[in-house]
């Protein structure tokens, strides 16, 4: 009887095991058993390999994403789309795994639903969704979870992530509605505690993104009581004394930056906390020794090496609150010296020493850092567009001077007597030999010192037979950190700190320094590969001949140099005066132009500039001066006219008008094939104008008329016409090129419609798009497919798709574009943000583009209704002007 019992109780559990399972698997029936069963088996099978998986996701974007602690901090940091583009596995495996839930667990019934973990995987997906940057997916799921489920607890969450979805995508008035409402209809106390406890930080994330930072401080002092994760609470200290700091409420920001330095800040933090510790110094209640000495001795702590910049720029601040400019641009000097890893912190330090040369105004000085800030500026920085105008002005103004000084200096040398001139050439040989041995001599010091540290290590095996060995035994170099360091090291020492961009290589697209200016044409002396002839040129930088053979001794030589100073100090005095606007650089320079070249074709326009610049300055002496200059001198010149008679101006200016109004008459019908009519327009404004931009285009148009409608000698006999009367003008190169193509001129006279259209400067037409962000889209890569393997490159984005966009289901077709050109292309994204979003992501991958070179591909999203519209045209140029105009408008 007893083992009869026992086998009895050893089988009832399966027994009841075996009926849950027979009878639960059904979600037809409302009943206790399946609600369990389904309750169960959701929420530890699916739902939670979904949660690990989002959790797993977000462990991750912590990990990368980085904080930029220049700016006041976001409560929230959610990284950016590359980082979000990194866990885009993880996070579309929950919502494979929330949507099982749903569809195999779901019982509804009594417009209730009584699988909790339904609901909660609604909320996973929005969850998954918010943190790949689908904004919009991600409010759907949350508004659907607050409308359909409005009885149970979970809705004010959803409600709250709705406002944080809001707030992402900048709709800033409609977070607040959101906001209020879960206060207004909710009791504070009545809120479960997680929306209790958010609520606060979510105001404050918003305010601080709108830059009301007083609202969002106020937030911060309500949650910090509400929020006891010791790393949150740390990180709302940070930010309120960031935030009073800006409110120049140093006391309070000193006291809450304290309050980092002893919570559970990360090093970067607690380094930082430390630094504007110090710049919140008071200089007449702050003990300035004290904060001083701390900053130097962090100078000199080894941890801190890659955070000198920040230490130097806080030193700085000091500096300048004492009044001492001189060591506060000491300070931001070395700061953006020791620069090795922050790109930002270098370039707002640059910013700043830009900003205080040109005050001055140095700007050779203020050209250097603002350059050196446009290097590494982030496109979104405040007044990054005005930064990025200034930077070019003082770029040509100071290639300008630099011409002026670099001929100036080779004129000298020429005239003066050979011993001396050899003497001085010799101490340039002897400094580039100098130069030549120390690079030698630190690259081998510092190839010492990395295998030194390797062989410390136990880790590192040289084998000249092998070559390097891979560290720790075996692996792969990008999983290796010590590898990645040295080969980090061994990039910087060879190129310096460079952005990842095209044309990297080039560490200064924009400056060419006085210094360089022999290195620059006859050859790159820190270049020693070519055992000290330079840069590729041949020209041996030892030898006495590289220097002497390009000084101005003939005068033929001489006249061609002065011609380049002339021109160099008119264009320098314009950008004074037009850009600048620093009217006395401008007339010292005009003036050293009319003094020294009282010939040059440059003078007349100097001297009414300088009239104009001495009457806004109300000097009438000067003023009147010039302008009896240019009417005694110029008599017949429209700037004598003008200012003899006021009305000729307007005179000028009415004929001028007509010129350009008659010229865009003659490209339309020029662009018609009307090229008669073309003809007699041309010869009218030849004959009745003299308008130097105008004239060789309308000589121009007219040649390539007369070639569409007579014959092709006649077009060359007018090209060449055009060549001599009109040396300088910017359709000479055009012409040039179709008197150098006879074989080919009967083509491009045929359809002369690109030449000339270079030649005018007329805009490219994409007038046949239309830009409708509702529309679906697709993603568009064109290839050259005599240089690219199509297949391959198919293969590889169904790859970057599987790995990144699983849940997406887009598909990878191709068509033949032209004979050489065909097009692949990813559908199809029904909302622009999604596709923008896979645009980011997919354009830059490795894995997609490493095998193909530059100038084979073209890559660009385009609408549906748009594709067939480009594949009737084909005209790549036109569609990416189009894409860029309207696609990534600010």
């Amino acid at each position: 009887m007893t083992s009869k019992f026992l086998t009895l109780r050893s089988v009832y559990p399966w027994f009841i095991a075996l009926l849950l399972l027979s009878t639960g698997c059904s979600t037809k029936k409302n009943t206790f058993t399946r609600r369990t069963y389904h309750n169960v088996t959701a929420h530890y099978n699916a739902y939670w390999n979904g949660n690990e998986s989002l959790k797993e996701g977000i462990a991750e974007l912590a990990k990368s994403a980085r904080d930029n602690y220049t700016s006041v901090l976001p409560v929230y940091n959610y990284g950016t789309q590359s980082n979000s583009q990194a866990i885009n596995p993880n996070m579309d495996r929950a919502i494979e795994k929330a949507s099982k839930v749903i569809q195999k667990h779901s019982m509804y019934f009594d417009k209730k639903e009584h699988v909790k973990w339904v609901i909660q995987s609604y909320m996973l997906i929005g969850k998954a969704n918010f943190y790949k940057q689908d904004y919009n997916a991600a409010r759907r799921a949350f508004e659907y979870v607050s409308k359909q489920y409005s009885e149970d607890p979970v809705k004010t969450e959803a409600e709250l992530w709705t406002g944080r979805c809001q707030k992402q995508l900048k709709q800033y008035d409609k977070a607040i509605v959101t906001y209020d409402a879960i206060k207004s209809e909710n009791k504070e106390l009545e809120l479960p505690w997680i929306v209790r406890k958010d609520l606060p930080l979510a105001y404050a994330d918003m305010y601080i993104a709108q830059g009301n930072y007083s609202q969002a401080a106020k937030f911060l002092e309500k949650a910090i009581p509400l929020n006891r994760n010791a790393r949150l609470r740390t990180r709302i200290y940070f930010i309120l004394a960031q935030i009073y700091q800006l409110e120049k409420k140093d006391v309070r920001s000193g006291e809450y930056f304290t309050k980092v330095i002893k919570g559970s800040a990360s090093f970067e933090m607690a380094f930082n906390a430390r630094i504007n510790l110090a710049r919140v110094y008071n200089a007449n209640s702050s003990d300035k020794k004290m904060i001083v000495k701390e900053l130097e001795k962090m100078l000199k702590d080894i941890k801190n090496k890659d955070f000198q910049d920040q230490i130097y720029y806080a030193l700085a601040d000091i500096a300048f609150k004492d009044k001492n400019d001189t060591l506060g641009v000491r300070y931001l000097r070395n700061s953006v010296a020791t620069s090795v890893s922050n790109d930002y912190q270098k370039s707002i330090s640059a910013l700043r020493l830009a900003d205080i040369y040109f005050k001055r105004p140095d700007y050779g000085q203020a050209q250097a850092y603002y350059d050196s800030t446009i290097m590494f500026l982030p496109k979104d920085f405040p007044d990054y567009e005005n930064i990025y105008n200034k930077t070019d002005i003082l770029t040509r103004l100071v290639g300008y001077l630099q011409t002026v000084h670099v001929q100036d200096s080779l004129q000298n040398l020429a005239a003066m007597p050979e011993a001396e001139r050899n003497k001085i050439i010799d101490a340039a040989i002897a400094e580039f030999i100098r130069k030549e041995e120390e690079a030698k001599r630190k690259a081998e010091e510092e190839q010492l010192a990395m295998m030194a540290g390797a062989g410390l290590q136990g880790r590192q095996i040289v084998d000249q037979t092998q070559g390097m060995a891979s560290i720790g035994g075996g692996g792969w170099y990008f999983y290796n950190p010590s590898a990645i360091s040295m080969g980090f090291s061994e990039f910087v020492r060879k190129w310096g700190r460079r952005r990842l961009e095209d044309n990297w290589r080039l560490s200064n697209k924009r400056q060419t320094t006085i210094e360089e200016v022999v290195e620059d044409t006859e050859g790159n002396p820190s270049d020693t590969t070519n055992g000290g002839k330079g840069g590729g040129k041949g020209d041996d930088l030892k030898s006495r001949d590289t220097y002497l053979k390009n000084l101005p001794f003939t005068p033929a030589k001489i006249e061609s140099s002065n011609v380049m100073i002339a021109d160099g100090l008119f264009n320098a005095g314009m950008i004074f005066l037009e850009e600048l606007f620093d009217k006395p650089k401008a007339i010292q320079t005009f003036t050293q132009l009319i003094n020294r070249f009282p010939q040059d074709t440059n003078v007349l326009q100097a001297s009414y500039h300088l009239y104009r610049a001495y009457r806004d300055q109300g000097d009438s002496t000067n003023m009147n001066l010039y302008k009896n200059k240019i009417i005694d001198g110029f008599p017949d010149s429209d700037y004598a006219k003008i200012l003899k008679d006021p009305n000729y101006k307007l005179e000028l200016e009415a004929a001028l008008n007509r010129v350009r109004t008659l010229y865009e008459e003659t490209y339309v019908a020029f662009e018609r094939g009307q090229y008669r009519t073309a003809i007699i327009y041309c010869k009218d404004a030849l004959a009745n104008y003299d308008d130097e931009t105008l004239m060789p285009r309308f000589a121009y148009l007219k040649a390539v008329s007369r070639g569409k409608t007579e014959s092709l000698d006649t077009m060359k006999v007018e090209l060449a016409q055009l060549i001599e009367k009109y040396p300088k003008s910017d359709v000479v190169p055009i012409a040039r090129k179709l008197l150098g193509q006879e074989a080919q001129t009967v083509a491009v006279a045929g359809d002369a419609k690109s030449d000339t259209t270079m030649a005018v400067a007329k805009p490219v037409d994409f007038s046949m798009y239309k830009f409708n962000p509702t529309a679906s889209h697709f993603y568009a890569l064109v290839v050259d497919g005599t240089a690219v393997n199509v297949y391959g490159a198919k293969v590889r984005i169904t790859d970057f798709n599987t790995r990144d966009y699983s849940v997406e289901n887009l598909q990878v077709n191709s068509v033949l574009l032209d004979n050489n050109r065909q097009m692949i292309t990813v559908s199809s994204f029904a909302e622009l943000d999604k596709a923008l979003r896979y645009f980011e992501g997919i354009k830059g991958d490795q894995y997609i583009f490493s095998g193909m070179r530059e100038g084979t591909y073209e890559q660009f999203l385009i609408s549906s209704e748009n594709y067939p519209v480009f594949f009737k045209e084909k005209n790549t140029k036109a569609y990416l002007e189009f894409f860029s105009k309207n696609y990534f408008k600010k």
